[in-house]
């Protein structure tokens, strides 16, 4: 594909925060009109359809959905609720699942089962049989007592518990240790709990209790920025080409990481923060001079083992880098090359669209290319529309 000239570039809306608002309306007592632009992809429809079966009504509106929360409250579902390839749709559910006291069953995509989470241990703390720490799982009971979260490994069981806490039928106590990854999503939950009503602060010790979800009317949802390293790596790859695209401005710490990743230069980059951005840094670092990426040992845990598979895709390409322990050593000044066999893409949304940019530039075969559409509905089609006059 030859690419060039100013064009421009959307980015989805913001799955993290649809789900998020969805979560929180679920449970109030009033609707809101969640605003977005574009499909808003699969994750978060398998959100949308779970919550669905739990009671929540969603009306497609133009230019976003009306949630209406049901008048008795969230319910246990009948079926099994089918989170997709979502591991935050996944989590969230079972914590709010943990506030029934009734069996409820939740499950996902071959992807989603193949990962774990800590969020199993810490409910069985607060008193919850969960049957496994993995999908397909069982959770029945009611959260009671105290628990312990290691915010090292994960910040996905905070903002669970937090998102299910109006559902909570007593306080529970929550303590929390390591030092804490991906903050700047524990700061999204944060933010929109207390954007409906949440009087919690941000601690070392937590009590949850019960409260009542008072949503705004409307909420207008910015476009996701994690995908926004995208648009640089098409611009990296193809000379002349100038793309518009809107920078949200509602994670510091992600904008932070997109800085020090351009400012490398050969030297270390924590993606403590940022570690959903590991695939297009690597690709990024790769094209200009190089550097090690650190901080990010939990990205083993996301929807592929995303350090090792990075490094494969970089090899696929014909580009050199080397895993560490906890995140990989890219080399500079690198150009890619065409594959000599299909790329595997394991699923994972993120590698896939990085995978796909890389053959805009020199051709590839891409294994399960449309995981895309997870977070980037359309994803396929507005690349392919690059090269269009």
């Amino acid at each position: 594909m030859r690419l060039f000239g100013s064009r421009e570039w959307r980015l989805p809306p913001s799955k993290s925060h649809i789900i998020r608002w969805l979560t929180m309306v679920a449970q109030g007592e009033s609707a809101c009109l969640i605003k977005f632009y574009k499909s808003p992809g699969i994750d978060v429809d398998s959100m949308s359809e779970c919550l669905q079966a739990m009671g929540l009504r969603v009306e497609e509106r133009e230019g976003g959905w009306l949630v209406q929360p049901p008048e008795q409250g969230l319910s246990a579902p009948k079926t099994v609720l089918n989170c997709g390839n979502s591991g935050t749709a996944a989590r969230v559910l079972s914590a709010l699942a943990a506030t029934m006291d009734e069996e409820v069953r939740i499950d996902g995509d071959k992807s989603l089962r193949a990962r774990s989470s800590s969020l199993g241990r810490v409910l069985r703390d607060l008193g919850i049989e969960v049957d496994n720490d993995a999908l397909p799982v069982t959770v029945h009971g009611k959260m009671k007592g105290t628990a312990t979260v290691d915010l090292s490994e994960s910040s996905q069981p905070l903002s669970s518990l937090i998102l299910a806490s109006p559902n909570l039928t007593e306080a529970i106590e929550i303590h929390t240790e390591g030092e804490a990854v991906s903050r700047g999503y524990l700061g999204m939950t944060f933010d929109i709990a207390r954007k409906c009503g949440c009087p919690l602060e941000m601690s070392s010790q937590l009590i949850l209790e019960p409260w009542k979800v008072s949503p705004p009317s409307e909420v207008d949802i910015p476009p996701e920025l994690s995908l926004f390293p995208m648009a640089i790596l098409l611009e990296l790859l193809h000379e002349g080409l100038s793309l518009q695209t809107e920078l949200a401005t509602y994670d510091p710490l992600l904008l932070m990481a997109f800085d020090a990743i351009d400012r490398a230069n050969g030297s270390e980059v924590d993606l403590r923060d940022a570690s959903d951005l590991v695939t297009p840094a690597a690709v990024w670092m790769a094209l200009s001079e190089g550097g090690t990426i650190s901080g990010i040992s939990h990205a083993r845990g996301k929807e592929s083992n995303r350090i090792l598979r990075t490094v494969e895709l970089l090899q696929a390409f014909g580009m050199k880098s080397k895993e560490t322990d906890d995140g990989l050593i890219v080399q500079g000044r690198q150009l890619p090359s065409t594959p000599k066999e299909a790329v595997e893409t394991h699923r994972d949304h993120r590698l896939a669209m990085v995978a796909m940019i890389l053959a805009s530039k020199v051709g590839a075969e891409i294994v399960d290319a449309e995981i895309c559409e997870v977070s980037h509905p359309g994803f396929i089609e507005q690349l392919l529309g690059l090269s269009q006059p």
